[in-house]
């Protein structure tokens, strides 16, 4: 049924997230309209519940929120993309800014930047403060600061972030409910999924209309000051129609067209406004108080965080900070998702700084501006207490910005200025709003039929048009009942959210693997292994006399093997002597290699056996390709020698990722040849990288060859033609010869002719070599003596 009759309206959206969003809108219109005691009475119940019982829960939540959004940032996972990997932003820098601005607390910056210092500068909610004191007004500038900074910006980052994930990076619906896609997977198309995007949708209408309400309340004001236009429900409601119609033809022009030049004409008039205030008031007083002020706020930040006035009650803390932020996190879906759609391509870790950041220095410098004046104004001769009898005497904080202005000279043209600006300040929160809202019940960016954002606009401009007519003089507070109630279940979204984002992050990017470690068994002495080896109630196979570890815990990248019974037990049979031939590149190394095998040694290669290992289709080169992308592969499946030369030679990371890849497999395969030569063999493995493998305890002996790093250079320029630049590289990518020389039992220096060079082999060879050769041919003869002596002696 609703989808024959969507179709006849000519709609482009979901029939169901549409119907009974508009349903539960006119429900409550109308309700309002018929019966608007009964509904604000009910209302008025349920929000001083929230407010003052568990209004801790708005202030907490809030708080989390902000952990979470700059852990996040600070973690692995502020380098994610909102978007693809390669995406880029498409908004300027001060374009993306002053949409961010216009459409996120602007407006409402308009509305408190003078009344909210004024009312705690009088009325100080922290303990133990004078009203009208110096404390109390850098209090009240703090305390302004918390409720407008990063708190609220983070009610609005964190959906925005789930926007900007799951929407640009999973590429799914621009829905709410699109978060919930890690834990109802395809079910976010289902009944749940459509009861979280109603949800969203009415809450974001109502909190659109509380802030178009108290724009139109701050400009009939306005226009009370300057021309004398009386205050009432019914010029408000009009007011409330001008901005939906202008708001209206920006929605219709699109993005670009519209939002985009209004927020760029916004903040200009914004800051030309501002820096007016500035220039009139005292400027190096308010511009030390600034600075000062920005201080008692990071100061003050880790007490307000928490602070829900438990000794007053919760009273100032649910008429305060409870509405803020039950007010923001309202809209937060619909600033959220703009927000997402006008950073997308920016990282996780700018998105949060500059959405964290750059607001929350412009509120500072807003309120200490305004703030400041406003107590210079209240404090000054002839104007002593004017301010304070309007804003919390009276209570008419609509009047605030204009009473202010009025104390300053062009009174006229600056009112004028500043209704200009609160205007186009609503009118880019209703346009983007009205955009925002069709994308989240089409569940899709493409520009649908126009009549639909005309809908949302208009749902926005009716809701607040009646509830103002309705309440009479009780408009501001009849807009704070609902939004309370309405901010409850969008909060603990929020907070929901949070946690499906974090989830769907370790899903895309995966998670740290956690260090994997040897597990060993534990070891008894011999004596009490004995005992329990005679009671039947123990396991033998948990314990063991020698130190053992499990065999399959060894570490991922195994470089070291601690020095066990088993492992002495692996590398008996190795050979009679086990040499380490290391030195730099281009040093001779592979000459005394060869002169060694010529005296008897064998020689093994480890380049060799490493160039092996990274055949094609080895798991090794699999590794390898992951680690270090496809440009190191070539077309026929090989390793392209020269492209991971370049990443990994002046690269110590990458080094030793390709080490910890190679080196084990490398380790292994030079045992089991050194077994293969037999036990009587002297075996020498030219291994480069022995230091840089720390693999120098593995050999009974370790030879250095030596040459300076200028004759290595220069070897590498005449003889492997590579530049100056290249073979530096190679020399300095691997280990010195001071480093050497600490894991070295002998040291051969060429720095003279290949004849020499022979020489000081020959010589090591009769030092270190010959007599352990000596040694074992004495002892097999000895052995094989007393063999024959034996078996004489048995002879009948």
């Amino acid at each position: 049924m609703l989808t024959r009759l969507h179709n006849r309206l000519g709609l482009r959206t979901g029939p169901a997230i549409f119907f009974v969003s508009a349903l539960v809108i006119v429900a409550f219109t109308l309700a309002m309209a018929l019966f608007p005691g009964p509904v604000q009475g009910g209302f008025g119940v349920v929000a001083a519940y929230l407010r003052y019982e568990v209004g801790w829960f708005y202030t907490l939540g809030t708080t989390l929120l902000v952990v979470f959004a700059v852990g996040l940032a600070l973690s692995r996972f502020g380098r994610v993309k909102l978007g693809d990997d390669d995406s880029e932003p498409e908004f300027s820098g001060l374009a993306w800014f002053g949409m961010l601005f216009a459409a996120g607390i602007g407006a409402t910056l308009m509305f408190w930047g003078v009344a909210e210092p004024m009312n705690h500068y009088a009325n100080p909610p922290l303990y133990g403060t004078e009203p009208f004191s110096d404390q109390a007004a850098t209090q009240a500038l703090a305390i302004s600061n918390f409720h407008f900074g990063i708190h609220m910006w983070a009610l609005l980052v964190v959906p925005g972030l789930c926007f900007g994930y799951f929407t640009y990076k999973r590429k799914l619906p621009p829905r709410v409910s699109s978060a919930l896609q890690p834990l109802l997977g395809d079910r976010i198309h289902g009944p749940w999924g459509k009861l979280v995007d109603i949800i969203s949708v009415v809450s974001t209408v109502f909190g659109l209309a509380v802030s178009v309400g108290l724009g139109a309340m701050q400009i009939n004001s306005g226009m009370n000051y300057v021309m004398g236009v009386p205050v009432s429900g019914w010029m408000q409601a009009g007011i409330v129609a001008v901005i939906t119609g202008i708001a209206l033809a920006s929605a219709l022009a699109g993005l670009d067209k519209g939002i985009k030049r209004l927020s760029y004409l916004n903040i200009i008039l914004a800051i030309v406004l501002l820096v007016y205030v500035l220039m009139w008031g005292a400027t190096m007083d308010t511009v030390r108080g600034i600075v000062e002020s920005a201080g008692a706020y990071l100061s003050n930040l880790p007490m307000l965080s928490f602070f829900n006035d438990t000794f007053g009650g919760g009273e100032w803390s649910g008429d305060w900070t409870v509405f803020y932020y039950a007010w923001t996190v309202t809209w937060s879906p619909f600033v959220g998702l703009f927000i997402a759609r006008i950073s997308r391509g920016r990282s996780i870790r700018a998105f949060v700084t500059a959405c964290l950041g750059l607001p929350t220095a412009f509120v500072v410098i807003w309120f200490g501006i305004y703030g400041l004046s406003a107590f210079t104004i209240d404090r000054a001769e002839g104007t002593a207490g004017s301010l304070n009898q309007t804003i919390v005497t009276d209570g008419n904080v609509e009047s605030a910005l204009f009473q202010l202005l009025q104390s300053f000279p062009l009174y006229l043209v600056t009112a004028v200025l500043a209704l200009v600006v609160i205007v186009i300040f609503f009118v880019t929160s209703l346009d983007s709003g009205a955009l925002v809202l069709d994308s989240m019940a089409s569940g899709h960016e493409d520009e649908g039929p126009k009549r639909q954002r005309v809908f949302w606009a208009v749902s926005v401009g009716l809701v607040c048009a009646v509830i103002l007519v309705t309440s009479g003089e009780n408009g501001l507070a009849a807009m704070q009942e609902v939004i309370i109630v309405i901010g409850a279940p969008v909060m603990a979204l929020a907070l929901f959210q949070s946690w499906l984002l974090l989830r769907a992050l370790r899903e895309d990017a995966g998670t740290v693997r956690p260090l994997r470690t040897r597990q060993w068994k534990k070891v008894l002495p011999l004596e009490e292994y004995h005992r329990r080896a005679h009671e039947d109630e123990h396991d033998l196979n948990e314990f063991v006399i020698r130190p053992e570890y499990e065999v399959g815990t060894e570490p991922e990248y195994e470089v070291l093997q601690p020095n066990t019974y088993h492992r002495q037990q692996a590398m008996e049979g190795r050979g009679l002597l086990m040499i380490g031939l290391t030195g730099g590149i281009a040093s001779g190394k592979s000459l005394v290699a060869r002169q060694l095998a010529e005296l008897g040694a064998v020689v093994i290669d480890a380049d060799d056996i490493a160039r092996a290992a990274v055949a094609p289709g080895s798991d090794a080169l699999a590794e390898i390709r992951e680690r270090f992308g496809e440009d190191v592969i070539t077309e026929r499946g090989e390793l392209n020698r020269q492209a991971l030369a370049e990443i990994v030679f002046g690269n110590s990371a990458a080094r030793e990722s390709l080490n910890a890849i190679v080196h084990p497999r490398v380790r292994q395969e030079i045992l089991d040849r050194a077994q293969e030569a037999g036990p009587q063999s002297v075996v020498i493995v030219d291994l480069p990288l022995l230091v840089e493998t720390a693999s120098g305890g593995e050999f009974d002996l370790v030879l250095a060859v030596e040459t300076a790093a200028e004759d290595r250079v220069a070897r590498l320029v005449h003889e492997r033609g590579m530049s100056i630049q290249e073979a530096w590289q190679r020399v300095d990518a691997q280990a010195t010869d001071a480093e050497r020389r600490e894991v070295a039992d002998e040291v051969i220096v060429n720095d003279t002719s290949l004849n020499d060079l022979a020489e000081a082999t020959r010589r090591f060879w009769e030092d270190r070599v010959q007599p352990v050769l000596e040694e074992a041919e004495e002892t097999a003869s000895a052995d094989g003596r007393s063999a024959a002596g034996a078996q004489d002696a048995g002879t009948p």
